[in-house]
Formats: C-alpha cells, structure tokens, sequence
C-alpha cells in the first residue's frame, strides 16, 4: 500500500468550500433551467415561425381529438327485447368537427408550408443549411 499523506483541517475546509461553490452552482442552474428554456423555444420560434405555427395546429388539432374522445358517448344500443326502439343508424351520427377544423385549416396553412419546404430546400441544395 502506498504512503498516503494524512488528511488535515485544512483539506476538509477547501473540499467544503468547494462542495458549497458546487451546491450554489447547481441551485443557480436549477433556478434559470426555465427561462434559458423559454429563450431556446423563443429563438426557435422566431426563426422557424411555420414550423412553429404548423407544431402548434398538429398540437391544437391534437389536444381537440383527445378532448372529443374524452367527451363523446356511447351509442345507444337497441334492447333485445324492445321491438318499438330503433337501432342508431350511420346517418344518424352527430358531426364531425375534426374533419371540419381540418377543411378549414389545410387551405389557410398550405402556402405558409410550401414556402418553408421551398426555403429549406432551397438552403440545402446552396449547402447553407445549419
């Protein structure tokens, strides 16, 4: 076994030091973790705003369906025994208002996306891409 040097006052003082440096760093770092990630999604946002804007339709689009899942009922189904109650039948069944937020939404996005997938294109073929 190797000759260790002995432990001192000294040492245990600077290790505290520095372990309390660390400790401060540390809850520094947990404290601005939000706001240098609201920054990075800012600047994201800004340079890439249709990519934005599309995340946030898909996400829209997204939220509306669980929502519509969360909410919808069950059909009603026709009792064995009752001839007097009808079966629900497929025209019978309410809207669909996915379908209708899409028919409106996909004229309004499509140039807005073609014009980003142009410009990315546009920027790999030039090797500017980054």
């Amino acid at each position: 076994m190797k000759n260790r040097r002995r432990v001192t006052e000294e040492d245990l003082l600077i290790t505290e030091a520095l372990i309390a440096k660390s400790y401060g760093q540390l809850k520094q770092s947990v404290v601005q973790a939000p706001s240098r990630a609201f920054r990075s999604l800012g600047q994201t946002a800004h340079d890439h705003p249709y990519a934005t804007a599309a995340a946030a339709v898909v996400a829209g689009v997204g939220v509306y369906g669980i929502f519509k899942k969360m909410t919808s009922s069950q059909p009603v189904q026709k009792a064995p025994g009752n001839p007097q109650q009808s079966p629900q039948t497929e025209s019978c069944r309410p809207p669909d208002y996915l379908h209708d937020l899409l028919v409106m939404i996909i004229p309004l996005a499509a140039p807005y996306i073609a014009s980003y997938i142009q410009k990315y294109l546009g920027s790999i073929q030039s090797g500017e891409r980054g």
